[in-house]
């Protein structure tokens, strides 16, 4: 099935890396702990992905469930991690922070990005969280590191929050990628895809299984 966009496909397991790639997804997001939407993988696991998978690998920053805001040691577990993955040649991290007032926490991200250049971030799914995700989404675009954001336009799924997922890829699909998240299937990929239009779709069973 081509649809002229990427599929990017949301795994906690080795097994599971090695067969979405088979099955045809563009791009994988490495996580562990899927059940709690998803924490930092293991090193172990980083680089059995690495060594066992050919397509491009994105891993998931999150050091604890939970919320997201974090206390600078939380910070400083995720720090290491992202530098991990940054000398083990992968570049491309999922990451959000929000302050306790529910907008993005740029001092947090001033933090990754100033210590680790090169990286491309996605920003993830905490932005489903904030109260206005236009007004945020303006702050990431100051972080040029900051390429895309993972949301379900704020409702449960992408299905329910189809609406406001278009309404931010019309306003920013020119300054930054907005990757739609939240029960994307490989059966109703094409059906969402013909409503929305995007670049880049996300789920754990985006390609059949």
């Amino acid at each position: 099935m081509n649809l002229n966009c990427t599929k990017e496909a949301c795994v906690d397991n080795i097994a599971d890396a090695i067969n979405v790639e088979k099955k045809g997804a563009d791009q994988i997001e490495l996580c562990s702990r899927l059940d709690l939407d998803g924490l930092t993988p293991s090193k172990k696991l980083i680089l059995q992905t690495i060594r066992r998978v050919s397509i491009p690998i994105k891993v998931m920053i999150r050091s604890r469930p939970g919320n997201f805001t974090y206390n600078q040691n939380d910070v400083n577990t995720m720090l290491d991690s992202i530098e991990f993955c940054q000398k083990n040649g992968i570049n491309e991290i999922a990451f959000g922070a929000l302050n306790s007032n529910r907008k993005i926490d740029e001092k947090i991200i001033n933090q990754i990005v100033s210590k680790y250049t090169g990286l491309n971030i996605t920003f993830h799914k905490a932005i489903d969280l904030v109260d206005n995700q236009i007004n945020e989404i303006k702050k990431l675009l100051k972080f040029n590191q900051i390429k895309a954001v993972l949301t379900s336009g704020g409702q449960k799924n992408a299905v329910d929050g189809q609406e406001n997922i278009k309404k931010l890829f019309e306003r920013f699909k020119d300054e930054i990628d907005i990757i739609a998240a939240g029960s994307i299937t490989n059966k109703n990929i094409k059906k969402i895809h013909k409503t929305l239009g995007l670049k880049i779709y996300h789920g754990k069973k985006i390609v059949d299984s």
